[in-house]
């Protein structure tokens, strides 16, 4: 898939490594952030390629490889060509009435769409919270990343993140309910 990537996106020989050392050690997680979105392998394989074409295409982005910041950014990544992959695929399916089967699948299609939009939603407004809540909120839910990972990777104590994320949580649903009574 590198090589395909490569061919489709031209660089630099100095962002071609970057890019190189990106793919090589974010692939499996970015593998399984898409696998997650999607549900499926061979969907989640295609979403990753589409990813891995984005972050080629943006990875003047990019400062450092092993940065908080490039973790972030690159699962955004995934996570929104997962959403564009879906987005497509539902385009894509038409759905006859004589099938309530598929009728149904539909429903659920139309469900997920609506949990996706939430979902931007909620990043929008964590992203708008101030540090150092939203740093921790975004690692821990929109990463993912439980509180001791999200500890480390900030260099904070696991009990101080725990706080952060309740504080946090606070404000976002603080925030959130606002936003719905606005």
């Amino acid at each position: 898939m590198l090589s395909a990537i490569l061919l489709l996106v031209e660089l630099e020989p100095k962002d071609k490594n970057k890019f190189e050392t990106l793919y090589y050690k974010y692939r499996q997680r970015l593998y399984n952030c898409a696998l997650k979105a999607v549900g499926n392998r061979t969907d989640a394989e295609d979403v990753l390629q589409n990813a891995f074409v984005k972050i080629a295409r943006n990875i003047k982005s990019v400062a450092e490889v092993d940065s908080n910041e490039t973790v972030a950014f690159l699962t955004v990544i995934a996570k929104n060509a997962a959403y564009d992959f879906l987005r497509k695929k539902s385009r894509l399916s038409e759905v006859p009435l004589e099938n309530a089967e598929e009728i149904s699948d539909f429903s659920y299609s139309m469900e997920n769409a609506v949990s996706r939009l939430e979902y931007q939603a909620i990043v929008a407004v964590i992203k708008d919270i101030p540090s150092p809540y939203n740093e921790v909120l975004f690692l821990h839910f929109v990463n993912d990343f439980s509180v001791k990972k999200t500890a480390r990777l900030l260099e904070r104590k696991p009990a101080t993140v725990k706080m952060q994320l309740v504080r946090g949580k606070k404000i976002l649903a603080e925030k959130l309910s606002e936003a719905l009574y606005d």
